[in-house]
């Protein structure tokens, strides 16, 4: 193989890993146009589905599968679904590979690494890695996110519970919770609850639904609660209040739990320290006795 071949393959692989990197970087456009074309699909003109049709049938198939099983529920709550996340583990694996390879065999070319299929291996392994790092991300996210939606949730019951102790009716304790909140997570719960009557919804239906999908048992709790309130009349303000206690006794106990755990992760580094001071100071005295005994 001459210069010139080497040269044409390095350039392809660099040319398919910036590829490969650019479309794990690419947004979906938000416009009606993409709206319509996720809708309806596309014609036998449209070349930029028709390229990426390969990457969607390769994460929906056993990749697509086990992405399903291994993240379960934790999909619903960070808005992606198990092709999203599987495609974004074959762009990231291919990219690096790519990258790795084009890398050796550049390397080889200007004679400054042997040839050995060793760097194979090691495109693969590096490969490997990349795909790692992309379900540790997402897993990341996805505890992220629940602890969010659990935080929200506690707020949510709080407030209800406030609004209750004024006099307040369900709906007007609801709705006084809804507006006081004004994170990114608790969005999802207003929108979810506001637009309840549009869809003919009744409110604990909505509350149940919320619970269910992000598996938060004391929402569930609210919203049979809410229900036996808007069916039998009967009052739910003590329920909801006990309700709240053991939400903020849950909420303690999980941040002690962090606050431990953290505590735990420092003293690996700590004692690491602590150890190499006492030898950087001892170690000029361990010297000074060491040429006393010699001399």
């Amino acid at each position: 193989m001459n210069a010139l071949q080497v040269g044409a393959i390095v350039g392809v692989l660099t040319a398919v890993g910036c590829c490969c990197f650019v479309l794990s970087l690419r947004r979906a456009p938000s416009s009606l146009a993409a709206a319509r074309l996720a809708m309806t699909g596309s014609g036998p003109g449209d070349s930029s589905v028709t390229s990426r049709r390969w990457i969607d049938e390769l994460a929906a198939g056993a990749l697509g599968r086990w992405v399903t099983v291994h993240f379960g529920s934790g999909l619903t709550v960070l808005g992606l679904t198990a092709v999203d996340v599987a495609t974004r583990v074959i762009i990231s694996a291919g990219g690096v590979f790519f990258a790795v390879l084009a890398l050796a065999v550049a390397l080889m070319t200007l004679g400054m690494a042997a040839v050995s299929p060793l760097w194979l291996l090691l495109a693969l392994a590096c490969a490997a890695m990349a795909a790692w790092v992309s379900l540790h991300d997402v897993a990341g996210k996805v505890a992220r996110r629940r602890r969010a939606i659990q935080r929200v949730s506690n707020d949510f019951v709080q407030l209800v519970a406030v609004g209750l102790t004024t006099d307040q009716s369900v709906e007007e304790a609801i709705g006084f919770a809804l507006a006081v909140g004004d994170t990114e997570s608790f969005d999802s719960l207003r929108r979810e609850i506001s637009t309840a009557p549009q869809r003919g919804v009744a409110v604990w239906e909505a509350l149940a639904e919320f619970g269910r999908r992000y598996e938060i048992r004391e929402i569930g709790e609210l919203a049979a609660s809410v229900e036996r309130q808007g069916l039998q009349g009967v009052s739910i303000g003590e329920t909801v209040a006990s309700l709240a206690v053991a939400m903020r006794a849950k909420a303690l106990d999980d941040l002690e739990r962090e606050a431990d755990r953290a505590n735990a992760n420092l003293s690996g580094p700590t004692v690491g320290f602590v150890v190499a001071t006492i030898v950087f100071l001892a170690y000029p005295l361990a010297q000074r006795i060491s040429q006393a005994f010699g001399g």
